[in-house]
């Protein structure tokens, strides 16, 4: 088969760490990369000799015939970007979060779907190694019964190095990871009941939900962004728990409470965990056409953005 055809917009850290993997990856050629900021451009392009370096989308599209971009810029930026190469009709991966409000993302879904754009939304933490062997360990014990997801932010650490409508919107913004992990873990959401408190922030800063899922699995998530932790699951099965705390470090309980270890892949040690999986279900995509699970495009990923909503709104 022939490669495929990359552009690359944004040329920061997140950028970086995605040639890294694709330069790793068979049949994927990256022929142009642009940024607003040219200096960063021409390093990343230098470093992984990338041919072209252009000053706009505009011509990166008009000079190449890419069979997809990948759109990897800071969030504040990701709708514009998006509002813009949409109707180029272009098949797209593209950083979370599509959106810093659930307007912007709802008019960018449905931007995709009139022009029926294939799309990939990168929620790395889908394709972790140690997720996948955590998930199996649960399914041959007999499954999942609940589940624990905790998203503590540690924001005293970030408010200095983030723009203000990112920290304002930071539900969206960067917790869209542990709130999407419920979904991945646990399945579609039945419903649930929110209690949220505002200690420093207006929009909230300490968040749980109490929940049930569409196969009868209950699960909690908690977030409390002023006291020190970070973000953690537990999965609860018939004689068995998983847990991982951080994410990128596993264990499983047996029914002796004996501790056995849950590693990651390789090339999860090697690359920033998630994204050469990631990636490679990418490659798949341009080639087929259908995303596979646990891949999300827009219009699955508005299942996640909803119960963001809803916590932003509660009062």
């Amino acid at each position: 088969m022939s490669n495929l055809k990359l552009g690359i917009i944004g040329a920061g850290y997140i950028a970086e760490k995605h040639l890294e993997v694709i330069s790793k990856i068979r049949r994927l050629k990256v022929v142009g990369i642009t940024s607003r900021t040219f200096s960063k451009a021409k390093k990343l392009a230098n470093k992984f000799g990338i041919k072209n370096i252009y000053l706009d989308y505009v011509s990166l599209f008009n000079n190449n015939k890419l069979d997809g971009i990948l759109i990897l810029v800071s969030p504040e930026e990701i709708y514009p970007v998006l509002n813009q190469i949409i109707p180029y009709r272009i098949p797209f991966f593209v950083e979370k979060p599509p959106g810093l409000s659930f307007f912007e993302i709802q008019k960018i879904c449905k931007k995709v779907n009139k022009f029926k754009l294939k799309n990939m939304v990168g929620y790395n933490r889908r394709y972790y190694s140690n997720f996948k062997k955590g998930i199996k360990l649960i399914n041959n014990k007999g499954g999942l019964l609940g589940l624990i997801v905790e998203g503590h932010e540690r924001f005293w650490k970030i408010t200095d190095k983030v723009s203000n409508v990112n920290r304002e919107n930071w539900l969206y913004s960067n917790s869209s990871h542990t709130i999407d992990l419920l979904r991945f873990f646990g399945g579609e959401i039945q419903n649930y009941s929110i209690n949220k408190f505002s200690f420093i922030e207006n929009k909230g800063d300490q968040f749980s939900l109490s929940i049930k899922f569409k196969n009868n699995i209950v699960g909690t998530y908690i977030a409390n962004w002023y006291s020190p932790g970070g973000w953690s699951v537990k999965l609860f099965g018939k004689g068995v728990t998983v847990k991982f705390e951080p994410l990128e470090r596993g264990f499983w309980y047996d029914k002796n409470m004996n501790i056995h270890e849950i590693t990651l892949d390789q090339k999860d040690l090697i690359y920033k965990p998630g994204f050469y999986f990631q990636m490679i279900e990418f490659r798949n995509f341009l080639d087929s056409g259908v995303l596979s699970w646990p891949g999300q495009d827009l219009q699955n990923i508005m299942n996640t953005f909803s119960i963001i909503k809803k916590i932003v709104d509660a009062k």
